[in-house]
């Protein structure tokens, strides 16, 4: 079988017909892109563009941008350029990473699968990688030709191709092109340059298909986990919960440890959520699960919150304070509510106004008072005749919404009373 006739099986297996590939400009994704171009030539049904992210850390980002948009209009490829901001505190080489899918997901459309240009020898890196972070059986699965990554689908057609194939096939089919070097690739401080400049290729002379075993080795793994996910699917899906996202921990202390731990990465799995380390997971055993039945424990993993709430665990993005927050409703229209909790909008029915927010809304009379919108009260509610007061956390606890969660519902208040949590309670039903 020919690279293209590989590549081809690959791309119509995927399923897709509308694809934007990844566009580095060095030797690997231009391999890609030409095979694209090909593919287009022979089916033209299949659609795809190309996106190049500026990462703004190398002197020649600059020219590399512009290569990449020559390179893309003399083949009447659709182009996008992208500009991030690498944030080096997590590395450089995480904050690269991070900074271009997320670059990138904000330009896949709907319909559409991301494509990248990784290889066998990118496969070996990957696996050791893998293997010296002490990765379980998920990490040394490596890479897959078809994944999803950051929400996104993402497809690796040249999975089982080597970069000396790559080469050739770019020598062969446009033997003037030029692509892009990228220096820091002979900076052996950064780990994976420092397996592909000077481990691998000794382990190559050595063995010279020890790539290949790498591949063998990575997709076992794989499906090792993939037998191990659907022994425990049975359960798994008795305890998640897909309206809330969030896993069912009650009687956990029964199951053994490694399955403890498997649910549990079953559960980071179907949120797409990075897999922690085995450190990170027995650490969020001992501080979130197991601690004292009546506390309120967290941990933090990444840009989420992990949350125990009622024999249940929860997983949020970190929340900004609003319990000072002030809103002033001025008549009917749309709010926009700050940290993404979307709009609020106001209208008049009658003698009687509506607030909307998400798939919630809550019916109150008109009023001359001034109206304002706040967050996290804590206190008593008073009926609407002022006849009893239940303290809200009750009420709360009632309706079973985390604590976490009562700070970011809007509650209307008509001067200094509040009036309801919209689409929870309001005084008139307390």
């Amino acid at each position: 079988m020919t690279l293209f006739s590989d590549f081809q099986d690959q791309i119509e297996q995927s399923g897709s017909r509308r694809f934007l590939v990844a566009f580095s400009g060095g030797l690997d994704s231009t391999a890609l892109l030409l095979l694209f171009t090909k593919l287009r030539q022979k089916q033209p049904h299949f659609e795809f563009r190309a996106i190049h992210i500026h990462h703004a850390l190398s002197p020649h980002a600059d020219a590399w941008l512009a290569h990449c948009r020559r390179l893309c209009a003399s083949l009447e490829i659709p182009f996008i350029a992208e500009r991030v901001k690498v944030e080096k505190s997590q590395g450089i080489e995480a904050g690269a990473r991070e900074a271009r899918y997320r670059a990138i997901a904000s330009h896949l459309l709907a319909g559409e699968t991301l494509v990248t240009a990784h290889h066998l020898q990118d496969q070996s890196e990957t696996f050791l990688l893998a293997l010296k972070r002490g990765s379980g059986l998920q990490g040394l699965s490596a890479m897959q030709v078809r994944s999803h990554l950051f929400q996104m689908p993402l497809l690796r057609p040249l999975l089982n191709i080597s970069r000396p194939q790559l080469e050739e096939y770019l020598q062969r089919e446009m033997p003037s092109l030029r692509w892009v070097e990228d220096e820091s690739n002979l900076d052996n401080r950064y780990e994976r340059n420092f397996l592909r400049n000077d481990i691998l290729p000794r382990l190559r002379r050595r063995w010279p298909h020890f790539d290949k075993s790498v591949q063998r080795a990575a997709q076992h793994c794989f499906e090792q986990q993939q037998l191990l996910n659907e022994l425990l699917a049975e359960e798994f899906e008795r305890r998640y919960c897909s309206q809330r996202q969030c896993l069912n921990i009650a009687d956990f202390h029964a199951a053994s440890v490694p399955k403890q731990c498997a649910l549990l990465r079953l559960w980071f799995s179907r949120l797409q959520i990075n897999m922690p380390s085995e450190l990170q997971l027995h650490q969020l055993r001992q501080d979130l699960i197991f601690s004292a039945p009546d506390a309120m424990p967290q941990f933090h993993l990444g840009p989420y919150i992990l949350r125990r709430y009622r024999q249940y665990l929860y997983i949020t993005a970190a929340f900004q304070d609003l319990s000072n927050l002030r809103i002033t409703v001025g008549g009917e229209g749309e709010i926009r509510l700050p940290d993404n909790l979307g709009l609020l909008t106001v209208v008049r029915q009658g003698n009687h106004l509506i607030f909307r927010w998400q798939d919630k809304c809550s019916k109150l009379p008109l009023t001359e008072q001034e109206i304002q919108i706040r967050f996290g009260y804590s206190g008593k509610v008073a009926s609407s005749r002022g006849e009893f007061h239940r303290d809200i956390k009750k009420i709360w606890q009632r309706l079973e919404v985390p604590p976490w969660q009562r700070k970011r519902i809007p509650l209307v208040f008509y001067a200094d009373k509040l009036q309801s949590a919209v689409g929870f309670f309001d005084i008139f039903s307390v």
